[in-house]
Protein backbone atom coordinates (compact mmCIF):
# COMPACT_ATOMS: atom_id res chain seq x y z
CA UNK A 1 0.00 0.00 0.00
CA UNK A 2 1.35 3.62 -0.66
CA UNK A 3 0.58 6.87 0.53
CA UNK A 4 1.31 10.26 -1.92
CA UNK A 5 4.37 7.71 -3.72
CA UNK A 6 5.71 6.10 -1.09
CA UNK A 7 5.22 3.14 0.69
CA UNK A 8 3.07 3.15 3.74
CA UNK A 9 5.30 2.89 7.07
CA UNK A 10 4.55 -0.25 8.87
CA UNK A 11 3.67 0.81 12.17
CA UNK A 12 1.16 0.66 14.74
CA UNK A 13 -0.41 2.55 17.31
CA UNK A 14 -1.87 0.62 20.43
CA UNK A 15 -3.63 1.63 23.37
CA UNK A 16 -4.97 -0.49 26.33
CA UNK A 17 -6.88 0.44 29.05
CA UNK A 18 -6.67 -1.17 32.46
CA UNK A 19 -7.20 0.30 35.89
CA UNK A 20 -4.78 2.96 37.00
CA UNK A 21 -2.50 2.52 33.87
CA UNK A 22 -2.71 2.91 30.43
CA UNK A 23 -0.34 1.39 27.90
CA UNK A 24 0.38 3.29 24.61
CA UNK A 25 2.46 0.31 22.25
CA UNK A 26 4.39 2.34 19.26
CA UNK A 27 5.91 -0.18 16.98
CA UNK A 28 7.73 0.43 13.53
CA UNK A 29 7.67 3.83 12.12
CA UNK A 30 6.37 6.53 14.09
CA UNK A 31 5.82 9.44 11.67
CA UNK A 32 3.49 11.68 10.35
CA UNK A 33 1.32 9.08 8.69
CA UNK A 34 0.52 7.41 12.03
CA UNK A 35 -0.16 11.58 13.48
CA UNK A 36 -4.56 10.37 13.71
CA UNK A 37 -3.52 7.25 16.12
CA UNK A 38 -1.04 9.26 18.26
CA UNK A 39 -3.97 11.89 18.80
CA UNK A 40 -6.40 8.81 19.53
CA UNK A 41 -3.99 7.62 22.09
CA UNK A 42 -3.60 10.98 23.40
CA UNK A 43 -7.68 11.52 24.06
CA UNK A 44 -7.39 7.98 25.80
CA UNK A 45 -4.79 8.73 27.80
CA UNK A 46 -6.44 12.13 28.65
CA UNK A 47 -10.05 10.11 29.63
CA UNK A 48 -8.66 7.82 31.12
CA UNK A 49 -8.65 8.84 34.66
CA UNK A 50 -7.10 8.54 37.24
CA UNK A 51 -4.47 6.39 35.35
CA UNK A 52 -0.17 6.61 34.86
CA UNK A 53 0.48 6.16 31.41
CA UNK A 54 3.35 3.97 29.88
CA UNK A 55 4.79 4.02 26.32
CA UNK A 56 6.61 1.08 25.36
CA UNK A 57 8.86 2.24 22.47
CA UNK A 58 10.59 -1.58 22.15
CA UNK A 59 9.62 -2.00 18.48
CA UNK A 60 9.93 1.54 17.15
CA UNK A 61 12.38 1.49 14.20
CA UNK A 62 12.29 5.52 13.22
CA UNK A 63 10.55 8.29 15.97
CA UNK A 64 9.73 11.74 13.77
CA UNK A 65 9.34 14.38 15.46
CA UNK A 66 5.40 14.57 15.46
CA UNK A 67 6.10 11.77 17.52
CA UNK A 68 8.38 13.52 19.94
CA UNK A 69 6.34 16.21 20.36
CA UNK A 70 3.21 13.23 21.28
CA UNK A 71 5.34 12.30 23.84
CA UNK A 72 5.59 15.86 25.34
CA UNK A 73 2.11 16.50 25.11
CA UNK A 74 1.42 13.34 26.66
CA UNK A 75 3.86 13.92 29.49
CA UNK A 76 2.31 17.36 30.13
CA UNK A 77 -1.23 16.26 29.61
CA UNK A 78 -0.43 13.80 32.78
CA UNK A 79 1.24 15.72 34.67
CA UNK A 80 -1.46 18.40 34.85
CA UNK A 81 -3.68 15.76 36.30
CA UNK A 82 -0.50 14.23 38.55
CA UNK A 83 -0.21 11.04 36.63
CA UNK A 84 3.09 9.43 35.52
CA UNK A 85 4.50 9.30 31.83
CA UNK A 86 6.87 6.21 31.94
CA UNK A 87 8.72 5.18 28.74
CA UNK A 88 10.00 1.42 28.38
CA UNK A 89 12.38 -0.26 26.23
CA UNK A 90 13.80 2.36 24.24
CA UNK A 91 15.85 1.81 21.30
CA UNK A 92 18.88 3.74 21.21
CA UNK A 93 18.03 5.76 18.09
CA UNK A 94 14.73 6.98 19.98
CA UNK A 95 17.31 7.76 22.56
CA UNK A 96 19.41 9.63 20.46
CA UNK A 97 16.71 11.65 18.78
CA UNK A 98 15.44 12.25 22.14
CA UNK A 99 18.74 13.86 23.66
CA UNK A 100 19.35 15.30 20.49
CA UNK A 101 16.03 18.06 21.27
CA UNK A 102 16.60 17.46 24.77
CA UNK A 103 13.32 15.53 25.81
CA UNK A 104 16.47 13.76 27.85
CA UNK A 105 15.74 16.38 30.04
CA UNK A 106 11.58 15.67 30.55
CA UNK A 107 12.01 11.90 30.70
CA UNK A 108 14.58 9.38 32.25
CA UNK A 109 16.69 7.95 29.82
CA UNK A 110 19.48 5.31 31.05
CA UNK A 111 18.07 5.05 34.21
CA UNK A 112 18.94 8.63 35.21
CA UNK A 113 16.26 10.65 36.87
CA UNK A 114 15.08 13.79 35.02
CA UNK A 115 16.52 17.05 36.45
CA UNK A 116 13.31 18.71 38.16
CA UNK A 117 12.72 21.95 35.87
CA UNK A 118 13.20 24.43 39.51
CA UNK A 119 16.70 22.91 40.02
CA UNK A 120 19.70 23.68 38.50
CA UNK A 121 21.44 20.52 36.59
CA UNK A 122 24.86 19.52 38.45
CA UNK A 123 27.94 19.11 36.48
Amino acid sequence: MEKNGWPASQSRVTCTVAPGLVTITLTGEIDLLVNEALESALTTATEAQPSDVVVDLGGVTFIGSQALSFLVRLHHVAAEQGRMTTLQQVPSMVRKAMMTVGLDLLFALDGAAPVPADQPEAH
